[in-house]
Order: structure tokens, then sequence, then C-alpha cells
């Protein structure tokens, strides 16, 4: 604090300390009041003021002198409200304080006395109005005009006080209905919060403990923490195994028809994410989708992926099955029966392509489809909506036929089909091939069950002008509106069949093992460093040998290494040679049947042992017996 400041504070002190002491000792002491007490007394006096019309003006200072008070002897309060000019000598000297600042160190001996003369001027002042205002308190009980003031006051002060009860009445009023709310919106607002922490916990808990169990028609695919991770990418899914798939069908997954969700107790389950999701969908074995099937009558003959392929199927295996010949123009077609389309509902793996499709259609064969079983179907109307019997409906195995089926079962359902046929007209000219015939003609100048070709077979050729007709690719009717053009004449083909009797020695084509009993000691091919060209068989000496087919003997003597040796010719080339015999029964030129005994087994030529070697040979090649005969 400032000597300025000191100073101002004592003289205060003591002006007021001497008003306390000159106030009369019949004016009560005014109530203390705080801030908000006084501004509500202010407000009510004011409205006091205002609806009893009355005015308050300042005094003019004219009206002071003229009641003998200067305005030297205003309250000191006034003064410090607006505070009298500064005396000039005050100012100079404050002037000359702060110049003094600006001056030369050596100076600063006179800058000190400057301030200090200064200070005793204000000093000195503030002691005169000390006096006078100790003065004008002296004279305001004789003052008659201070008297009026005085009560005034008093009565003023008692308005005030009544207008204060009563502001604090309302205030207090106030105060209790506020703090009334203020507790009802309290008990409210804790009850809400409350309940509201209450369902919070409840729901997080849930939270916490709750996935999704996720399905396909009713099969259980996995669990997922938020059904968003599977409807977010059902479409992809949908899309991929479209494409993947071989038949072509559209797959398309919907959230809450044959993708459904419920929820259930996560404790124990581990969770798929989207990428699971995905992979789980597009490889399902037993994906059902809405296909469209071709139906022949009642009959289904294809099932594809959509109504504008069913359409375009129908428009193409019409085109393909009436398709006229060249040089001919077509005039009509149209199917033999009534070919319908409706949706059915199958397994994905039963749609087929539409090249699949129009080859069933047009060939026919055995078609299995699958079908999941809905809500209300049964055996008896799954046959009629496929166009089968009861009994070609089975389990999804396709092994054991059903009698019973039941909602979400798996079945196969078998069908024959045949294949669909169109009636085409055609007309104009047609280049034909007329067929040759086998003709055959029976001669005594062959043995029965042999024949030879007599004559090759030719195809003829002729120009057709007219109409034609055709159901299912064969011709059913011919107008012709000119004779043909024959431009090649057909050759049958002739075939002469012997009728005379087979002679005992006449070969049969056939050939039997020469010895009834024997040991094959040694098999044909390559023995010892050089070829053997036939087989050995080992039989005691003097074992009989039969001839393996008829015909007729060319060697029948001792011949080398091979000793004792028989051939027979069995015509076409076809020789048989027996070596190594002990006795030869046979001479060259006799006619012999199957099964004659032209010698027996022995040891003679090159042999190490009783054997009887067999050799078949054809155009004098040697050949393993083993295709020959079967020992």
């Amino acid at each position: 604090m400032t000597v300025n400041e000191t100073e101002k504070t004592t003289v205060n002190t003591e002006i007021n300390t001497e008003a306390e002491e000159v106030q009369p000792a019949n004016e009560e002491a005014m109530p203390a009041l705080d801030e908000s007490q006084m501004r509500a007394a202010a407000l009510a006096y004011a409205r006091y003021l205002r609806d009893n019309d009355i005015e308050l003006h300042e005094k003019d200072p004219a009206e002071d002198e003229e009641a003998g008070v200067s305005s030297e002897d205003a309250p000191a309060d006034a003064m410090e409200e607006s505070p009298a000019k500064e005396d000039p000598k005050s100012q100079e000297a404050s002037e000359a304080e702060e110049g003094t600042e600006q001056k030369k160190p050596d100076n600063e001996d006179k800058k000190s006395e400057a301030r200090k003369a200064a200070a005793l001027e204000k000093i000195r002042k503030r002691e005169e109005a000390k006096a006078r205002s100790k003065e004008k308190f002296l004279r305001r009980g004789k003052d008659p005009f201070a008297s009026v003031m005085n009560v005034h006051d008093k009565v003023q002060d008692g308005i005030d006080g009544a207008f204060v009860k009563v502001g604090k009445d309302v205030i207090r009023g106030a105060h209790r209905i506020s703090d009334a709310y203020s507790n009802t919106r309290r008990g409210i607002g804790a009850a809400i919060l409350i309940t509201g922490m209450v369902i919070t916990a409840i729901l997080i808990v849930f939270d916490m403990f709750t996935v999704y169990e996720y399905a396909y028609n009713g099969k259980v695919l996995g669990y997922v923490n938020s059904q968003e991770e599977v409807t977010d990418v059902l479409d992809v899914a949908g899309r991929q195994l479209t494409y993947n798939s071989s038949t072509e069908a559209d797959v398309k997954f919907v959230a809450n028809q044959n993708v459904t969700f419920n929820p259930v107790d996560g404790r124990g389950k581990s969770t798929d994410d989207s990428d699971t999701v995905v992979n789980k969908l597009i490889y399902m074995t037993d994906i059902e989708t809405e296909a469209y099937a071709v139906y022949d009558g009642d009959k289904v003959v294809a099932i594809v992926k959509d109504q504008n392929d069913a359409d375009n199927l129908l428009l193409q295996t019409k085109a393909d099955l009436s398709t006229p010949d060249r040089g001919m123009e077509l005039v009509s077609a149209d199917f033999t029966n009534e070919l319908s389309v409706k949706p059915v509902n199958v397994l994905l793996g039963s749609v087929q392509s539409n090249a699949a499709a129009q080859e069933q259609m047009t060939k026919g064969g055995l078609m299995n489809t699958y079908h999941i079983v809905e809500e209300g179907e049964t055996v008896q109307s799954l046959a009629a909506e496929f166009g089968v019997e009861d009994f070609e409906i089975y389990d999804e195995s396709n092994k054991e036929q059903v009698t019973e089926v039941e909602t979400g079962d798996r079945v196969c359902i078998r069908n024959n089909v045949s294949p669909v046929s169109v009636q085409m007209v055609e007309k104009g000219k047609l280049k034909e091939i007329i067929e040759f015939k086998t003709i055959k003609k029976e001669t005594d100048e062959y043995y029965k069950g042999d024949s030879f070709l007599e004559q090759e077979g030719q195809d003829g050729v002729q120009i057709f002008e007219g109409e034609i007709t055709k159901i299912g690719g064969e011709v059913t009717d011919r107008k012709e509106t000119a004779e043909p053009e024959i431009i090649r004449k057909k050759k049958d083909k002739i075939i002469l069949v012997g009728t005379a009797e087979r002679p005992k020695t006449a070969a049969t084509g056939t050939f039997i093992v020469p010895l009834d009993n024997y040991v094959v000691t040694s098999e044909w091919g390559g023995r010892w460093g050089r070829m053997h060209e036939g087989m050995d068989l080992a039989a005691p000496t003097g074992t009989p040998i039969h001839a393996s087919d008829g015909g007729k003997i060319i060697k029948a003597n001792y011949w080398s290494g091979h000793g004792l040796c028989v051939e027979v010719d069995h015509g076409n080339g076809v020789v048989t040679r027996y070596s190594h015999c002990s006795a030869v029964f046979v001479s060259i030129g006799d006619l012999v049947y199957q099964g004659q005994h032209i010698a027996n087994v022995g040891n003679t030529g090159h042999s190490f042992g009783s054997h009887c070697h067999f050799e078949v040979r054809v155009n004098d090649v040697s050949q393993n017996p083993r295709n020959y005969i079967s020992p």
C-alpha cells in the first residue's frame, strides 16, 4: 500500500469515527443488509415511488448556500464519490516529481525533497477536509432542514424494511418451491438413471453371452457374433457359388428366408468371421435353388437355371431336331407332345447346363434329381410333380426307396427320360442314298457252316423331288412331284452259304490238345539262346497222339532233328506238327479227322526225354499254341 493510500484510509477512518460519535442517541441503528437484500429493497422502494407518483430531485448547490450549507461542508463520502480537483501547486509538485524522474542521478536529492513536499501538502488538505466534515455533522442536529431529512430518512427506512421483509418472504417461498421441484426432479432422474443402468447391464450381459446360430434351409452352418457378419457377405457368396457351379445356376442367399438366424447361448461355442462364413456357404454341396423344369406332358425331361434358359432350350432343341436335308426347305416343325416349363426347387447339383439338358431331351436316359422336402409335400405329391412313380423316389444316398418323407428330408427322384420328338415337313429336291441289301444264297459247293462273299454291296443314288414328312428323324410320308432321277444304281451284297454235309475229316477251325495226359516242360519262345517254336508235352513213350483238327497228312516220316514227324494241313495256311514220335500210323495224303490216333509219343531226333513237340504254323510261321488251344 502506498503512502497516499495509507493517509487516505486514516482520514476516512477518523471521519467515520467522529460521525458515529455525533449520531443522536434516539436513532436506532439500521440492521446490516447483505448485497442481495439491498438490491431487493432498492427494487421495492423504486416500485413504491412509481406507484405513488413520488419524484426525487437532486438539490441545487444554490439551495445549499441559501440553507447556510456551503459545498465545502458536503459529507466526506460525497467528496470521495466526486473527488475535488487537486491543487495546482500539488499538481505542479506532482509534475515536478515526474519530471525529476527523468533527470540525471545527481538530481536524486532534489526529487526526494519534492516528493516529500507534495505528500505534506496532501496531508494538510485532508486535515482541512476532516475538520469541515466534523463541523457538518455537528450542525446537522441543529439545522431544521436536517431534521426534516432525518424524519424522511426514518420513514423511508421503515418502508424499505417492510419491502425487504416481503421480498425475503417471497424469496424464501420461491426457494422452498424450487427445492421441492428440484428434489422431485432429482428423484425421477435418479429412478430413470437406475432403470437405464439396469437395462444397460442386462443388455451388456446378454450381448456378452449371446451368439447367433446361422443356418441354410434348416441346416446349421455355424455361429457368429453378429448377424451382419453373415448378411454382409450373402451377395458375395451367392455370386461366387454361381461362378463356381458347373451347372450355371444362379444361387441366391436371402436373409431370413433360406438363411436364418437364432440367438443362442454362446458359452463354449467358437464363432466364425466373415471369411469363414463365405467359405462355408460356397463349399456347400446341398444348396437348394429355384430352377425351371421342362415337361414333356407330365414328365420332367430337363432342368435348367431359369425361364430364359428353358425357353432357349426349347427353341434350340426344336431347331436341331427339324433341320431340313440339303436342297430341301422346311415347311413346318412342331413337338409331337406339348412341352411346358414350370419352376421347381432342387439341389444345385441337379441343375443342368444347356448343353447337357439338350442332350438329355434329344437322346433320353436316366436322370437323377435331388430335392429337399418342403412343408406339406409327400411321396405322392413329389411323384406327381416330377412325373414319376412312387417307387422311383429314393433317399438322398439313392440306395433305398422311401415310402414316407418329412420336412427337410433330402430325396433322389429317378426319372427314365424318353427323347422328345419333332414332326417336320420339308419340300424340294433331295439327293437320296439308296442303301444296298445283303442277299444270302445257299450252295452245296460249301460245307454247312461255311460262307463265302460272292459280290460286294454298293449304295445307289437318286434325285427325289417332292415333300417329305419325318417324326423323330424317321420318314413317315413321301409325296413325289416327279419321277426320281437315278444317278447310280444300287448293287446288293451277295453271300454264298454252304449246305453240304461236312465230312468227318474236314477242318473245324478249332484245335484240341493232342495228348490226353501230359506235363508241359517247355513253352513257346526263346530258349537256350534261340527260338523254341513249339511247346513240349512230356508223357511216357507210347502215349497216343491225336490230330488237333481235321485235315490232310503232308508229312509222316523221319525228319532231321524232329525224328519221326507228322504234319497235318488244316487249310487256309494252317498246319500242325507233331515231333519225336516213337511210331507213326498215317501216310502222306491221308485225310484225318479231329481226335484221330495218328502217332505215339517217343524220344527220337534231338530229344532229351520222352515227349511230343507240338507246333501251330500259319503260312509257315510258328505261332504260340496257347493262342489256339487250352491245355
